[in-house]
């Protein structure tokens, strides 16, 4: 499960008891969908999404938040402190697994270069298609800088697709 989805559940006895979540409340796009244990939800906001899993199927039930203290608990918590936030009406600081410009045009990059490989491309032919023939022109192929940088584009796109990509979801 995505680590970003804010896992909710009844609230155990002896706890404080919070007013039930207003889903409506927490933005227009509601998606939904059921199962006989929970409820999954998607709620958009301006730019804002909040992913909630319910572990109870009561409408108006107190409940509390789940955070497992497994490795992607940083990013669990922070998810929780948005939808909190959100239903304070106080608008949230942080975005959980937010990728800056460079890492998103890198992991474009490694795709593309993933992509080539697995179509049985030469280093050369996957540099030429990322960079440009005329880019790859102007040093000799075995000192480039673009031949490292593509083998490392290579290497990091099997990395993904060997279950590297979860460490997107982590914002590692």
């Amino acid at each position: 499960m995505l680590p970003t989805v804010v896992l909710l559940a009844p609230t155990p006895a002896g706890l404080p008891i919070a007013p039930p979540i207003d889903v409506a409340g927490l933005g227009p796009d509601v998606a939904e969908r059921t199962d006989e244990h929970r409820r999954h939800l998607v709620v958009r906001d301006r730019d804002e999404k909040f992913r909630l899993c319910i572990y109870a199927l009561e409408r108006n039930q107190s409940l509390s938040v789940v955070i497992p203290l497994d490795g992607d608990f940083p990013v669990r918590a922070a998810a929780a402190s948005r939808l909190w936030a959100r239903m304070q009406g106080h608008a949230s600081s942080e975005t959980p697994c937010s990728l800056t410009k460079q890492r998103r045009d890198r992991l474009v990059l490694m795709l593309r270069a993933l992509d080539g490989h697995l179509a049985a491309a030469s280093y050369q032919e996957i540099a030429e298609a990322l960079f440009g023939e005329t880019r790859l022109e102007r040093e000799p192929w075995k000192t480039s800088s673009l031949r490292d940088r593509t083998i490392r584009l290579v290497k990091g796109g099997l990395a993904l697709m060997r279950d590297g990509y979860r460490k997107l979801l982590r914002s590692a």
